[in-house]
């Protein structure tokens, strides 16, 4: 009795492992996905030779850094460091990519850690299913997380195996395109997908407000990065502090008082010497592409600019670049070809009188069972959908949202009580939505484009993936 309790223990304790191990072993399925640049990243910076610089945050270090550049610019001066990204993902979170750093670090290295100001870069959180996404084949990256992570990764093993085997049943396999694959980056782990301008309809994105004022920064990240940069001192490097690049459209308050606060908030918190001011981080819309934080390509090499001049000035040069700033470019114009039905529709212009949002229905939209929502109206593109437009749609069971449309209001749904199915045309990258736009729409059928389903699943961008809790309604077409 007591040796077969001992054999069941024994199993219990291996168990975990056991399914660790298969899920890992299955046959890849991102490996063509952004998600696969993580190994490369850490291959790369444990391969690389001589003095580094490693550059530490989210994808705003993917999306906002220009290597080579920055390579350049600093040798003109007299610094020779391979520049070695090593951010790509909030949804894993800025904890792991710490850990996976830490034992890396030797003599000569500079870090510089610039994470965006969401929840989720700035606290211990940790994305164990994208994590283990990004590690498929790659068991060896595992024992560089912290214990609470490991133990977080295991507990999330059988989730993630009945996820694997769920998608290899349904066909519905990880799709690699646009900027989100793999082959965005190069050999050095340069994003170099190219992103000629702003593709968001306002310029900013509208779900994820960028409030400076209420910016926290949790103690187990204070207490890891302090042991983060006691390690780089034992060893002969040195950690410093900038900050991320933020969309000046998209701040709540551009105030000098709420900078100082944020400033002060984060150097308390990071015990690493500032070396950037975050003011000058704030940018104009013009230099971003899809989100708040991510950089079109011009963007990415005024940004780099900017951070090889804070770096400079640390290391005793204090005079400007001299090298030509890009030209910030034009918004990316999306294309109309959705049918403009537009007598179902109230319109109210837009501020600056370039664009329409839908701020209601006419009687005749109100008696409508299906409803396209238009891309234009009277020459000119129709980019939002106010919380309240779909007042009086009681008979609406179909709603179509073109893909100029980027997000849906707090509560926009609520309406719509016979609602059945919500068509998003969104290919690029998901509709967005806050904590609140779906109310209401609890059993409703969200169908989805095939090539941009794995965005809804895997999440996208700098936060949490909101979708995470429709998956079960989402259908593609």
């Amino acid at each position: 009795m007591k040796k077969r309790i001992a054999c069941i223990c024994m199993l219990l304790l291996l168990l975990p492992g056991i399914l660790l191990g298969t899920a890992l072993s299955l046959p890849e399925l991102y490996q063509d996905s952004y998600y696969a640049e993580l190994p490369a990243m850490a291959d790369y910076l444990h391969q690389a030779e001589g003095n580094r610089l490693i550059l530490i945050g989210g994808s705003s270090v993917a999306f906002g850094v220009n290597t080579a550049l920055l390579e350049s610019l600093l040798r003109e001066h007299g610094l020779d460091y391979t520049v070695c990204p090593f951010g790509y993902y909030a949804a894993i979170g800025t904890s792991a990519m710490l850990s996976l750093a830490q034992g890396e670090l030797r003599a000569g290295d500079v870090v510089v850690l610039a994470v965006e100001p969401v929840s989720e870069a700035l606290s211990d959180y940790f994305g164990a299913t994208a994590f283990l996404k990004a590690a498929e084949g790659r068991a060896d990256l595992l024992p560089q997380l912290n214990g609470s992570q490991r133990t977080n990764i295991i507990g999330n093993a059988i989730p993630f195996l009945q996820e694997k085997v769920d998608i290899v049943r349904s066909g519905n396999l990880p799709r690699a395109e646009g900027v989100y694959a793999r082959a965005s980056f190069d050999a050095r782990c340069n994003m170099v997908y190219a992103r000629p301008g702003n593709t968001m309809a306002l310029g900013y994105d509208t779900t994820s407000p960028i409030d400076l004022r209420n910016v926290t920064i949790s103690a187990d990240l204070s207490e890891q990065v302090s042991a983060f940069c006691e390690t780089a001192r034992q060893r002969g490097a040195q950690v410093l502090l900038s900050f991320s690049p933020m969309n000046r459209s998209a701040l709540t308050d551009e105030s000098d008082d709420v900078f100082l606060a944020f400033y002060e908030r984060m150097r308390a918190a990071l015990p690493c010497r500032v070396i950037s001011d975050p003011r000058r981080y704030v940018l104009d819309s013009g230099w971003f592409y899809d989100s708040n934080f991510h950089l079109n390509s011009a963007g990415a090499a005024y940004r780099t600019m900017l951070l090889a001049e804070d770096l400079l000035a640390e290391f005793g040069c204090y005079q400007p670049l001299d090298a030509e700033l890009p030209t910030m470019p034009a918004p990316v114009v999306q294309s109309a070809s959705w049918a403009e039905d537009t007598g179902d529709f109230v319109f109210a212009e837009t501020a600056d009188g370039q664009a329409y949002c839908i701020a209601g229905l006419t009687e005749q939209g109100k008696a409508k069972g299906t409803l396209m929502l238009p891309a234009s109206y009277q020459g000119k593109p129709v980019i939002a959908l106010d919380a309240e437009a779909l007042t009086g749609a009681d008979a609406l069971e179909e709603l179509h949202v073109p893909e100029r449309i980027l997000s849906l209001p707090d509560g926009v749904l609520l309406p719509c009580k016979s609602l059945k199915r919500l068509v998003l045309a969104h290919t690029t990258a998901p509709c967005g939505i806050t904590e609140h736009s779906l109310d209401g729409a609890e059993d409703v059928q969200i169908l989805v484009p095939y090539a941009a389903y794995a965005y809804y699943r895997d999440g996208y961008g700098c936060e949490a993936n909101r979708w995470q809790g429709y998956l079960g309604q989402i259908r593609t077409y």
